[in-house]
């Protein structure tokens, strides 16, 4: 996009965000004008071509690097995908949608809510505009009255609008987000972690004892307005779509 100056000389317009300079990009791409193993500029002229931070430029082309789109190499440089790669992409099955699947009556028990400073994990998970304090609920999901998962849950109360924890009592964190907000993107890992504090007594198992692990972020438009850590007792066997 151009616009003109008081001298009529057209310049680029101003773009700062990075999902702007990645659908640019993309569109360079797309094209042809940028064809497939062909080399890039380089953060900095594309800084200065869109009015941008590099900072900025560096966050599109990363995007576009984790989708396969480009290859990025140090000391080489960024090049546009010669076979663009198939990102494999992996769907964790809603809670309730596994308990049921096992043929077992789904329950889910709201086991703690409040407004409390965030852990280490939770302030890297959601570094953007970071508040004092974020609303983190805990709660465990049962199968036929059997602890299967237990939950904590940190949610974002500058990018949501969250409602009072007595609304948790009936609904899950997740439940309620994917209805009230389109999640576009989820980020996940996978740990083991021994059981302690509240999780090993929702799960009803000893402290130490080995648990599978998921940490779960939620995204809304590139921005991450959620953390999860969701814990499974022993024997737990989790299965992905694809």
């Amino acid at each position: 996009m151009t616009v003109g100056n008081e001298g009529g000389i057209r310049t680029r317009a101003r773009v700062h965000s990075w999902q702007s300079i990645r659908e640019h990009v993309l569109e360079r791409i797309q094209s042809g004008e940028w064809a497939p193993g062909d080399l890039i500029p380089t953060e900095q002229e594309l800084a200065q071509q869109m009015g941008c931070a590099r900072a900025t430029v560096n966050r599109a082309l990363r995007e576009l690097a984790g989708s396969g789109i480009v290859q990025r190499r140090r000391k080489v440089g960024t090049r546009v995908a010669a076979t663009p790669m198939r990102r494999m992409t992996m769907r964790l099955p809603v809670i309730r949608d596994e308990i049921e699947a096992m043929q077992a009556t789904y329950a889910y028990e709201l086991t703690g809510c409040e407004r409390r400073a965030p852990t280490a994990r939770a302030a890297a998970a959601l570094c953007k505009g970071m508040p004092e304090e974020l609303m983190m609920i805990q709660s465990r999901h049962l199968a036929d009255g059997q602890p299967h998962c237990c939950e904590a849950v940190w949610l974002h109360p500058e990018l949501l609008e969250l409602p009072e924890c007595t609304h948790f009592r009936m609904e899950a964190p997740h439940d309620w987000l994917n209805r009230s907000r389109a999640v576009t993107q989820t980020r996940f890992a996978i740990l083991t972690e021994g059981a302690s504090g509240t999780c090993a007594v929702n799960l009803g198992v000893d402290d130490g004892t080995p648990l599978l692990t998921i940490e779960r972020t939620s995204l809304v438009d590139g921005v991450a307005v959620s953390f999860a850590r969701q814990f499974y007792p022993p024997g737990h066997r989790l299965v992905f779509d694809d």
